[in-house]
Order: structure tokens, then C-alpha cells, then sequence
């Protein structure tokens, strides 16, 4: 099988480095809120990127691949246009694209003419926005993949001044505190979206990014959790059946919203998916106003 990853001096697209990533974040910073979720997934990135220069090959090769997304662009861009395809590896294939210039028609060749996608590992196309649809769909039909749609989403936006002024009372029969990775396979268990190894997926977000539990005084059990994502916002957010009811889903989110808005002296976002219309309404209450959709797709190849 072809490495998809290998240098390709030929191909369409070209390997980013980090100081060109670094000047794409700064651009997307700049269209600013439309283009949040692909603003705070390239900082989410970058900040993966350092954190892991201090990590041993052997510690590396432990996390899931989704820590590893590499970023091209167009063979002659100019560093103006925004363009950009990110990839995982086989393991866990995620595809991100987008572009703040260039036509519709000239994203859909470079997604045709690139020798990077494995169309056959059945890539997800991770949250493309709306106008990009038929782009996507010309492209998988020209290889014989079939347009599965997994999720309609929406993204979900604080200012970092709301988002600190947030107070939250916790219940005397909980404790809320940091997670560790020795919940993955639960949270993984009940997230409605799982999939082959997805549980390497939760456990680097807790890994890289952390999370919050709401636990049981008495007997330690794990009553709700909410993850910090990777676009570097509000999501995961689960409570358990037993729990429900009673508020806990709001402080889950006070809380995770409050923590990043600390620790990134960043507005706050949040990603939604469409049907969720409990967690629609509880993001709206807290403040959280809707920017923009976006779509998941995976790419079924069909023999």
C-alpha cells in the first residue's frame, strides 16, 4: 500500500511546516467568528505540536493518530488564500479542508489530483462547511465512495468576559474534579458517535486536552464528565442515566467553558450536533450564540 503521508515533490499538495501552520492560524484568527472551528482546530494543533516535542517516539507511538494530523497546502500558495487539507493516518482517517479564496472548483481538483488520501481506509471528512458539500460529493463519486453522512453539526461561540463570570454550585453529594485516562473506555461507551478505535481518540483528548467529572462522594462513581476537544472547546458532555435531572450537564459546562476561557484567554466555542436539542438549548441559556454549521461525512468505499 502506498505510504500517503511519504514526501511527494510531485503532488498537488505540499507539507506545511510549523512556522507556516503558525501564519495560517494567524490569517484564520482574522475572520474571526465565522471561521472559528478551523481557527481553534489549527491552534489545537499547534499546541499538540509543542506539548509532544517533549515526548519520547515510544510515548508517542501510544496515542491515537488523531494526534498527529498533518497540514498541506497547494503547491505554489502564496500563504494567502487559506487553503489547506489536514490528514490522520489509516488508523483513524480524518480529513479537514477548507479555504478562505479559492473556487469551490479548484478545492475539488486538489482533493482529486492528491495522491495523500487514502480513499480505501474510508476517510471521515471532518467538519466542512456547508458550501463545500457539493465539492465533497463530486470528489467521492469520481472515487467510487459512497457519501455517508454521519452528522450535521453546529458551531457554538462565548466571549471569554461571559464565559469568566460563570458560577456554578456543585451538589454535596459530588465532587468535581480533573479526569484521568482510566474512564476512556466508559466515556467511549456511551459516546453515541464511537467507532473502531475511537476509544485512543477519548483517551488523547483527556491525555493532551483534560476534562472534568462530576464523581459521587460516597462511592466514587463517575456521575457526568464533559472533555475539552480538538478544536480546543466544550464537548463530550454526558451525564449518566442515573444522574440526570438535575442540573449536572450545566455545571459540566460552566465549568469546562470557565477552565479553557482561563486557561486560553480565548472566546469559548462549542460544537453541537444538530438533533441534540437539549444541549442546544442549555448552550443557548448559558450565553453561547450559533455561528456556523458544519458537516461530517464519511467516504464509504465501495469495491
Amino acid at each position: 500500500m502506498v505510504d500517503h503521508h511519504e514526501e511527494r515533490d510531485d503532488d498537488v499538495l505540499q507539507p506545511m511546516s510549523r512556522a507556516e501552520l503558525e501564519a495560517l492560524r494567524d490569517l484564520y484568527a482574522k475572520h474571526l467568528p465565522q471561521e472559528i472551528h478551523f481557527y481553534f482546530l489549527l491552534q489545537n494543533q499547534l499546541s499538540w505540536n509543542c506539548k509532544l516535542d517533549s515526548w519520547s517516539e515510544g510515548e508517542k507511538r501510544t496515542l491515537s493518530v488523531r494526534a498527529f494530523i498533518r497540514f498541506f497546502k497547494p503547491k505554489r500558495d502564496d500563504g494567502t488564500t487559506g487553503t489547506f487539507v489536514g490528514i490522520s493516518e489509516d488508523e483513524d482517517p480524518n480529513v479537514y479542508f477548507h479555504s478562505l479564496r479559492e473556487t469551490p472548483e479548484q478545492l475539488e481538483r486538489y482533493l482529486e489530483d492528491t495522491k495523500r488520501i487514502n480513499w480505501a481506509c474510508r476517510p471521515v471528512f471532518s467538519s466542512f462547511s456547508d458550501p463545500f458539500a457539493t465539492v465533497l460529493g463530486n470528489v467521492l463519486k469520481k472515487f467510487s465512495c459512497r457519501y455517508e453522512v454521519l452528522s450535521d453539526c453546529a458551531y457554538y461561540l462565548i466571549g471569554r468576559e461571559e464565559a469568566l463570570q460563570f458560577q456554578y454550585e456543585v451538589p454535596p453529594n459530588l465532587v468535581l474534579r480533573k479526569l484521568d485516562t482510566s474512564y476512556s473506555d466508559l466515556m467511549n461507551e456511551r459516546w453515541p458517535h464511537r467507532y473502531p478505535n475511537s476509544e485512543k481518540y477519548i483517551r488523547l483528548l483527556v491525555q493532551l486536552n483534560g476534562g472534568l467529572g462530576l464523581f459521587n462522594a460516597a462511592n466514587d462513581d463517575l456521575a457526568g464528565w464533559v472533555l475539552k476537544n480538538e478544536f480546543a472547546g466544550v464537548g463530550h458532555l454526558q451525564v449518566m442515566p442515573d444522574y440526570r435531572r438535575a442540573g449536572l450537564g450545566e455545571i459540566l459546562a460552566k465549568a469546562m467553558t470557565k477552565r479553557i476561557a482561563e486557561e486560553d484567554d480565548e472566546p469559548v466555542n462549542a460544537f453541537i450536533v444538530d438533533k441534540n436539542a437539549v444541549s442546544i438549548r442549555l448552550f443557548l441559556k448559558l450565553g453561547y450564540r450559533r455561528i456556523d454549521g458544519s458537516n461530517w461525512v464519511r467516504a464509504d468505499y465501495q469495491e
